[in-house]
């Protein structure tokens, strides 16, 4: 694969993932009825609403990507070396106080914080958190699956240690290596005869057989999660409910980042974790230029901003191309990005706020 196309492919997966983050989070948390009660069908930014326009702000699922873009940019070598670094950057991270992080991922950050190795650091929970790493490395690692997984398990027992969280994040990540490949055509056969074999959580595997037959029925997503019994209050963030159904959107509006991005919002509940990934997915395949300019343009981030993740993803890039370079990139400095997310915190408690008001 030639450089520019790589760029293309990494930066579609960044900045994919910050525009789904960002146009999600507004609903997070909410059931289809009340979301749509609140914003009306429209999907557009709704964090931020002012007389001269809308504007939305990215959470922890752009900012752990960007870690693990990171951490692969210092210099893999090993699946204990890219533990470390990352660990590294978590910690950093949550020293900034980052809102709306996970209870897994808050309790394992604080064992971080006070030594304890990222082998021993993960608490046993099966949240979706490990599968919003999961696009970057299964791009960055699409021509060694050995590596892939190993770098998979790394990063997942970071933060959470049961089974069916790192199986989760596997599909992620073989779903990303997919998307690499840049078919015209969805590859729902060809993906599912990729992982069903070496599965083992009976739940995921009958879930993603149910999505394969929906899929080839092309029903839709909302039809698909009727049959999850996911329809009234939304996809929640387990894993075995978060990759089923962003596997599903992912495959069924294949080509169109904006559909993707608008079923699963309109799908409710952890909206912002299920289109930031679905957002990489899709961005791999189809590159910055698939996301709506308008919604790309309403991401009003700083100082981890737009322009800052074309760097890192052109850096990421060089790096894969010249492994034998050693490429830099100066990462935001601490007090900018804690400032940063106090400001943040209060914009969520505001929209918290206004979340609970009428229309009903």
């Amino acid at each position: 694969m030639q450089e520019t196309q790589t760029v293309h492919q990494i930066t579609g997966l960044l900045l994919g993932t910050a525009v789904g983050d960002a146009i999600g989070l507004a609903r997070e948390g909410l059931a289809p009825k009340r979301a749509s009660c609140l914003f009306g069908n429209q999907i557009q930014h709704s964090l931020i609403v002012t007389p001269w326009g809308r504007a939305g702000l990215c959470s922890d699922d752009t900012e752990h990507a960007a870690m693990v873009a990171q951490s692969l940019l210092s210099g893999y070598q090993n699946a204990d070396d890219f533990s470390r670094q990352l660990a590294s950057r978590l910690r950093r991270w949550f020293l900034t106080l980052p809102a709306g992080l996970g209870m897994a991922t808050l309790k394992a950050c604080s064992k971080l914080c006070l030594g304890i190795s990222p082998a021993k650091s993960g608490i046993h929970s099966a949240g979706n958190g490990a599968a919003m790493r999961a696009p970057v490395i299964g791009w960055f690692f699409a021509d060694n699956p050995v590596t892939m997984r190993e770098i998979v398990r790394a990063a997942t027992i970071i933060t959470h240690t049961d089974p069916w969280a790192e199986e989760g994040a596997w599909v992620i990540a073989m779903a990303a290596r997919q998307a690499r490949e840049q078919q015209p055509q969805a590859p729902i056969d060809n993906f599912f005869a990729d992982i069903m074999p070496s599965l083992n959580g009976q739940q995921l595997v009958s879930q993603l057989q149910l999505a394969q037959q929906k899929l080839q029925q092309q029903a839709e997503l909302s039809d698909y999660l009727l049959a999850l019994q996911l329809e009234k209050k939304g996809i929640t963030g387990y894993i075995n409910n978060t990759v089923p159904a962003v596997i599903y959107a992912w495959l069924r509006y294949y080509g169109s980042y904006e559909q993707t991005i608008s079923a699963l919002i309109h799908a409710g509940g952890d909206t912002d974790t299920t289109a930031a990934i679905a957002g990489a997915l899709a961005g791999i395949q189809l590159g910055e230029a698939g996301i709506p300019a308008q919604w790309l343009a309403g991401v009003k981030e700083w100082p981890m901003s737009i322009d800052y993740l074309r760097k890192l993803s052109s850096a990421l890039a060089t790096s894969k191309h010249h492994p034998e370079q050693s490429i830099t990139l100066r990462q935001p400095s601490y007090l900018p990005i804690l400032g940063r997310n106090l400001l943040f915190f209060c914009i969520i408690m505001l929209h918290g706020f206004r979340r609970l008001l009428p229309p009903y």
